[in-house]
């Protein structure tokens, strides 16, 4: 009796794991196969030299007025697309609905002192992440086609996120970061995320997400 009690919670035990292991593989094969579709379908389909609306500036983070060496990065790609005729906008997007603490007003004030005429700047201050951003260009601003910059590991899902809703987009880097294996972990994760985000319609948070 005790043995045949044992071998049917074994049995139990086995059709348990066996369970967990198909829902894991389940998991990681949607984390997988996005970020491939993802890859596939981001990568630049022209030499980076024919002119688009925008530039559009992916925000990170500020320390008053100054802006980390990752958003400097990026400002001065768009400043240099600007400059050489490439875009005749720059769109700047983050989290500027803080008095204590506003991306997009550092941004545009590193522009400004960089050169760029007031009437070629324009900022978003709702782009809390990168979704919101690239969405909200299409539907609040109406760009057609843009320059997307980041650093290379952000690009993947920016470029991706604007093609899939109609923008005519290219990625342009900025660079790398530090703790690049961190970001890359990071990004597998938010692609997959934004996959579905993209794919269901969701709306952006009008609030603050620090997600992704």
């Amino acid at each position: 009796m005790i043995l045949k009690t044992l071998k049917i919670i074994i049995k139990i035990i086995k059709l348990i794991v066996t369970f967990i292991l198909s829902i894991i593989f389940l998991i990681f094969s949607t984390f997988l196969i996005t970020n491939i579709i993802m890859f596939v379908n981001s990568r630049n389909n022209t030499n980076l030299d024919q002119p688009k609306e925008y530039a559009i500036v992916l925000g990170a983070s500020v320390h008053g007025d100054s802006l980390s060496g990752v958003l400097k990065a990026r400002m001065e790609t768009a400043i240099n697309l600007y400059n050489k005729k490439l875009v005749k906008n720059i769109l700047m997007s983050g989290d500027g609905t803080d008095s204590y603490y506003n991306e997009t007003a550092a941004m545009k004030k590193f522009a400004l002192k960089s050169g760029i005429p007031e009437e070629a700047l324009v900022t978003d201050e709702k782009g809390y992440n990168t979704y919101a951003t690239i969405l909200r260009s299409k539907e609040v601003f109406n760009i057609k086609s843009a320059y997307i910059i980041s650093q290379n590991f952000h690009l993947t899902r920016s470029v991706w996120i604007a093609r899939e809703i109609g923008i005519n987009a290219e990625g342009v880097s900025a660079g790398e970061m530090k703790d690049v294996w961190y970001y890359s972990i990071r990004e597998f994760f938010a692609r997959t995320k934004d996959y579905f985000q993209v794919i269901f319609k969701v709306t952006p948070y009008d609030e603050k997400n620090f997600l992704f």
